[in-house]
């Protein structure tokens, strides 16, 4: 087995003999790509369920296998227009020179998978790194070993690993990947995490595209059906059990309907997830730090003064390979809590309130931009004007989570919660350098401003200054 280093070689000296990926390569691989999640999709989904201990197959297909799916059938239907050079005004002065733009692949991309959806966040950049022509080497997350050892071997059926390689997650590779000199690096995880890769990579100054999340607000407006509102926010929030980068992760809703609200969730919870403990369509926890966390922030927030419901106590400790960890709705929160602070990556929602929807559209700008925003409005051009000011990374209006489904819109954070997008034309752009070509006829005026310069260069240039 080849390391990181010895697979990056190999990468970079095919890209050196054979070129970049042409069109008719990048349609072959993405179709086989296509054809290994229908062939291998159910096999990775229990793959998946057993690295969480528990997680429904259906979830893994609608969240995970679905949306790669139909985002490579976004691309094949667009790639012949996008990777089409481009032509572009030149200033009469040249003519009948001609000016283009012509995309090409930067070479080889690294991919830094994310444990909460090993399969999504891995292969969706993986797509618009081969739809830009590059080569690629995947990093799969350590907390799901058996979903990336039975992808690594899938991958392997469906090319080289001299065009795409997936690497296991070790705390040696996780230290050494970002560092190495790839072309582009991209990166799904924690704004903790995302700084140290950031840091790596500038030492080769390689650039990066990082989905950080931070802390996703639903603002309900005061006219908005709660209980509609209610069973979206905590559909978003209980999917994966809360682990999803874009999960709302706190509401704000008027002061003197907070209560109606948090009736209306209560049942929109049990609705969705009765028996939460023993529910196959619930998903757990992957390991006993992670549950301890969540256990930890509302020990915290308790301990200072917030309320809390749960369907029904979790237990002191999670025993055995499922650790489910109880939906939860915690309100009465205060500034100084850790759970105000940092990202909950939990089936927990914070719900705050506000007397005016000013304060809730001020508190949201007044903190780190979310990876997503969702609003609830009646009105959505209202909606719209109030969310135009807010910088968020993708915006949802009277519901939660689907801005991500349309492979048309692209997916990346703002400020603390990310640096660039990809998916669809996004990320080809992203993962493609525009190289300007000034294409120069036998009939050329450049010959005008070659030296030596004399009066009638003068001329010229006052001419062209003038009129040019």
């Amino acid at each position: 087995m080849r390391t990181v280093d010895e697979l990056l070689a190999a990468q970079k000296s095919a890209l050196r003999e054979n070129g970049a990926l042409n069109y008719r390569q990048r349609q072959a691989l993405l179709r086989a790509l296509a054809q290994m999640l229908r062939q291998h999709g159910t096999a990775l989904s229990e793959a998946i369920a057993r690295d969480f201990g528990r997680r429904h197959l259906r979830e893994t297909e609608i969240y995970e296998i679905y949306p790669l799916q139909a985002e490579i059938a976004y691309v094949l239907g667009h790639l012949r227009n996008w990777v089409r050079p481009r032509a572009v005004h030149t200033r009469w002065p040249f003519l009948p020179a001609r000016s283009l733009i012509i995309p090409q692949p930067v070479g080889v991309v690294g991919i830094i998978g994310a444990w909460n959806y090993p399969l999504l966040l891995t292969l969706l950049p993986l797509i618009s790194a081969i739809a830009a022509g590059n080569r690629a080497i995947l990093k799969g997350p350590r907390l799901a070993p058996q979903a990336m050892t039975l992808l690594a071997q899938t991958l392997r059926d469906v090319t080289s690993e001299d065009t795409i390689a997936l690497v296991q997650g070790s705390p040696d590779v996780d230290h050494a990947f970002p560092g190495l000199p790839f072309d582009h690096l991209i990166f799904s995880g924690a704004t903790r995490t995302g700084r140290v890769i950031a840091r790596a990579a500038a030492r080769n100054l390689v650039p990066v595209t990082l989905s950080m999340s931070g802390k996703s607000p639903a603002i309900i407006q005061r006219d908005y059906p709660l209980a509609a509102a209610a069973r979206s926010i905590m559909a978003g929030k209980l999917v994966n059990a809360g682990q999803t980068c874009i999960a709302p992760d706190y509401c704000l809703v008027a002061t003197d309907q907070c209560d109606a609200f948090i009736a209306r969730a209560q049942s929109a919870t049990l609705s969705l997830y009765p028996h939460w403990a023993d529910n196959p369509d619930y998903t757990s926890i992957p390991n006993g730090r992670l549950w301890e966390r969540l256990d930890g922030l509302l020990q915290d927030a308790r301990g200072k003064g917030a309320l809390l419901w749960q369907p029904s106590p979790a237990p002191a400790w999670p025993d055995g390979a499922q650790r489910p960890f109880p939906p939860t709705l915690l309100w009465n929160v205060r500034p100084g809590m850790k759970i105000l602070e940092e990202e909950t990556f939990g089936p927990i929602l914070v719900i705050l309130t506000y007397d005016d929807i000013q304060e809730a559209l001020d508190y949201v700008r007044d903190h780190p931009a979310p990876l997503a925003l969702y609003y609830f409005d009646r009105d959505q051009r209202r909606a719209l004007r109030h969310c135009k000011g807010i910088a968020a990374g993708g915006l949802t209006i009277n519901d939660t989570i689907f801005h991500v489904a349309q492979p048309g819109i692209p997916f990346g954070g703002i400020g603390l919660s990310g640096i660039g997008q990809y998916r669809g034309i996004y990320g080809f752009q992203r993962l493609s350098h525009y190289q300007g070509v000034f294409r120069q006829n036998r009939l050329s005026a450049c010959e005008w401003v070659r030296p030596p310069y004399g009066r009638w260069t003068q001329l010229l240039i006052a001419w062209l200054s003038r009129w040019g």
